[in-house]
C-alpha cells in the first residue's frame, strides 16, 4: 500500500466517515489522519459535523427554510 498524499485523503475524507472505500483506501487514510498535523485535525472536524447533523436530524422534521437553503448550497 502507497502512502496516500493530503489532497487525496481530504478528496476521500467523506466517503471514509461513510464507510463507502475499499479496505486498502480506508487503512491508507486512517494512517494518514493519524500521522498528519493539518488532516488529522481537518478530519476531526468533519467527523464531528457529521455526528451532529446525524443527531440533529433525528430531533425533528427539518424546516424547510433550511432545507432550501442547503439544497442551494449544494448546487453551488
Amino acid at each position: 500500500m502507497s502512502e496516500m498524499d493530503c489532497e487525496h485523503v481530504l478528496e476521500m475524507v467523506w466517503g471514509y466517515l461513510d464507510g463507502e472505500v475499499s479496505e486498502e483506501e480506508y487503512l491508507g487514510i486512517q494512517v494518514h489522519i493519524s500521522k498528519c498535523a493539518d488532516c488529522g485535525p481537518r478530519y476531526q472536524f468533519q467527523r464531528r459535523l457529521m455526528v451532529l447533523v446525524e443527531q440533529k436530524c433525528r430531533e425533528g422534521p427539518v424546516p424547510e427554510a433550511l432545507k432550501r437553503r442547503l439544497f442551494r448550497l449544494l448546487e453551488e
